[in-house]
């Protein structure tokens, strides 16, 4: 390989992996990572440093998730920079420098021009981008050693092979079945006869394939009956066989029609033809480069999680480095046997698209993979590339502002945006249910935003598990932001966020009656809204909230107090609550008076006899 190819591809590789650097470090810096897998890895890293090897996320020891051991190491040094950025900027390097090895195989097939294709279809594959710049995971770093044990695959170098073979292992345990694939991938290539293979090359690839076995057999027999304590993800993914993939051959026999309907789905049919469009298809040319592949495409083909056959799924990304292999090696394959056919027989344009002086053949699969990197890849040119999710904005401002009111000591649970900015504890939980008695638990709120002054808040899914603990005693309301509200174990619920409703002031007046527990003393317009003070004689339904009858918007429906105070909390006193109008909502009410009334979660008043609405004089 020139100089100068070798520069180029190390320029795109740095290149790569920086952008993915900063892409993914900037969604977490922002608090917009959707799903746990970052918090679930960071954390087993900062265990595995501080010798703790109980995993409080899943709820398991070490040794019974995937055995990540790569973690180890780069919990240590996240211990002086950081744990989540260590692990990002490691996955993004994986992903970079596994151009290399992967160019190897392209020069020796195609020269340099081979090298740089290798290089530029793995870098624009549209799943590449997409993982290393949403989250992390140990599998994704796998793809480095995968590379390298391809190179060494292909040029018969068993060492090499060996010591690849281990370092994936070190990845993930379970991935003990590629490494048995990559054994039966050597074993097939030493048949091929070129390059001729060393003497000792068939009996290394049948004792890596023996040792690999027993390793998988090892976790699944031994280790994740011991070890594991909670629902696995096995679960998740074949829970219509059973829990286990082996539940798919069982069900093949028994209930083939099952088997037949599941496989037969429209999104299954066409995964095959997704996943290598990009590769234009060459990869089915070169079924014994593919054999590494097979374990995840057939995994993710019996899977019934939903996002598995997504083309940005994680579930795909290990097969990827296969496929760049398999689709050099079918375009060499094609070539050769187009080459075969007499050359008196095509025509001059033919000629000159199998010389080696034109490979056009590199140029299409550059431009088909670039193509699907521009429909569906995560990179700033990508159709669909969410600017918004590597930006910060005030959600994010929010966030954190919700974990530095967070000692650094304490037990947490919350939810998965935020867990991976809580790493650095013992204990570490996503929200509840179910509840770990935790000394803070974080509830996203957000749902309030969407349905604001709607009726339909009262009956979310969300709320009335929100409500409950508004209305609890063992926890307060210790910090409040628009998206996100943080409870204290032994906090006082009525002070915090909350005694900004309270008053001292008592009065023999109760004021206009809406229910048995409330009544409007007065009610005045500010600026920008409407001020209430209420008059409580006794605690009153927790899902009980406030009907303004305006002109125009005549169902609104608004929380008490902000959703900040139960109205479970209320004692014989009064309180304020304030409520947002719009300009028209404040000419309409000038205009035409204001009704309010009491509403619970099934729409109706708290008792029959209650009214819907009463009208309030408001001073103005």
């Amino acid at each position: 390989m020139s100089v100068a190819t070798r520069l180029v591809l190390i320029l795109l590789s740095a290149a790569f992996s920086t952008l993915m650097g900063v892409q993914s470090l900037s969604r977490y810096a922002s608090y917009h990572n959707r799903t746990f897998d970052l918090a679930l890895y960071a954390r087993q890293a900062w265990g595995l440093a501080h010798g703790d090897y109980w995993d409080p996320i899943v709820g398991a020891h070490f040794l019974g998730t995937h055995v990540a051991v790569v973690l180890y190491p780069l919990g240590l040094l996240g211990k002086s920079v950081g744990v989540v950025p260590v692990l990002l900027v490691a996955q993004a390097l994986a992903f970079g420098l596994a151009t290399l090895p992967l160019a190897q195989v392209g020069y020796r097939r195609f020269g340099d021009a081979g090298a740089l294709c290798a290089g530029a279809v793995w870098l624009a594959y549209p799943n590449l981008s997409q993982v290393a710049s949403y989250e992390f995971h140990p599998g994704s770093l796998a793809v480095l050693p995968l590379a390298l044990a391809l190179d060494a695959l292909d040029r018969r170098r068993t060492t090499a092979f060996a010591l690849c073979c281990f370092a994936i292992l070190l990845c993930r345990a379970d991935f003990a079945l590629l490494v048995a694939m990559l054994a039966g991938t050597a074993l097939w290539l030493s048949r091929a006869g070129a390059p001729p293979v060393p003497a000792t090359w068939r009996r290394t690839a049948w004792l890596i394939g023996m040792l690999a076995a027993a390793y998988l057999v090892l976790q699944f027999a031994v280790l994740r009956p011991r070890y594991w304590a909670a629902q696995t993800s096995l679960d998740l993914h074949f829970v219509r066989w059973g829990g286990s993939p082996l539940g798919f051959f069982v069900a093949l026999f028994r209930q083939p029609q099952l088997v037949l309907d599941h496989l037969l789905e429209p999104r299954r049919l066409s995964y095959l033809p997704r996943v290598l469009w990009p590769l234009c298809l060459l990869p089915v040319l070169s079924v014994r480069w593919l054999l590494p592949a097979l374990p995840f495409m057939a995994i993710n083909l019996i899977s019934t999680f939903p996002t598995t056959l997504e083309l940005y799924s994680h579930y795909l990304t290990p097969a990827v480095p296969t496929f760049i292999v398999a689709a050099l090696d079918g375009l060499a394959a094609l070539r050769a046997r187009l080459g075969e056919a007499p050359l008196a027989q095509l025509g001059s344009r033919m000629r000159v698209w199998l010389s080696d002086k034109a490979p056009w053949g590199m140029a299409v699969l550059i431009a088909c993979g670039l193509l699907a990197n521009v429909q569906s890849g995560g990179l700033p040119w990508s159709q669909g590339f969410e600017r918004a999710a590597f930006a910060p904005d005030a959600q994010s401002a929010q966030a954190a502002r919700v974990v530095a009111a967070i000692p650094a000591s304490a037990s947490v649970q919350a939810p998965d945006p935020l867990l991976p900015h809580l790493i650095a504890r013992p204990h570490l939980y996503r929200v509840p249910p179910p509840e770990r008695d935790a000394d803070y638990v974080v509830l996203d709120v957000s749902h309030r935003i969407r349905y604001a002054q709607r009726e339909d808040l009262l009956r979310t899914i969300e709320e009335p598990g929100l409500r409950y603990w508004l209305s609890r005693r063992d926890y307060g309301l210790a910090h409040a932001e628009p998206t996100y509200l943080l409870f204290q174990r032994g906090h006082d619920p009525r002070k915090g966020p909350a005694a900004r409703y309270l008053t001292a002031q008592m009065s023999e007046d109760r004021g206009t009656p809406l229910c048995r527990c409330l009544s409007v003393l007065s009610a005045w317009l500010d600026p920008h809204g409407l001020e209430l003070e209420l008059s409580a004689s006794a605690p009153c339904p927790a899902d009980l909230a406030l009907k303004i009858v305006i002109p125009r918007r005549p169902e609104r429906v608004d929380l008490l107090f902000d959703g900040l105070l139960s109205p479970a909390q209320l004692r014989d006193e009064h309180v304020f609550s304030w409520h947002a109008l719009s300009a028209e909502e404040r000419a309409a009410l000038r205009e035409s008076g204001l009704a309010l009334g009491a509403v619970r979660s099934n729409g109706a008043p708290p008792e029959p006899f209650d009214p819907v609405a009463r009208p309030i004089d408001v001073i103005q």
